[in-house]
């Protein structure tokens, strides 16, 4: 079985006013070691202090593992994740 998702990632440059935008594609396999993987793509226009990877792939044992992941690669890049 596999489940697929079209997701949005929003997030705020810290200590500005600024904003980034990844469309994302979540997707749950049945088996295997990283079943969890999502896979971003970056939406210009970039900030003006931060330039972010065009593309980002995150793949995990979980939703949550893979979130987590989501997060620190967000913090890398001095960004805070919005639900």
């Amino acid at each position: 079985m596999r489940f697929e998702s079209k997701e949005t990632v929003t997030g705020r440059v810290r200590g500005t006013d600024e904003w980034i935008e990844y469309r994302a594609i979540l997707r749950v396999e049945d088996s295997g070691k990283n079943p969890v993987s999502l896979e971003l793509a970056f939406v210009p226009p970039h900030p003006f202090v931060v330039n972010m990877p065009e593309r980002k792939s995150l793949k995990a044992e979980s939703i949550a593992k893979v979130f987590s992941g989501l997060v620190r690669f967000l913090d890398e890049y001095d960004v805070e994740f919005e639900c």
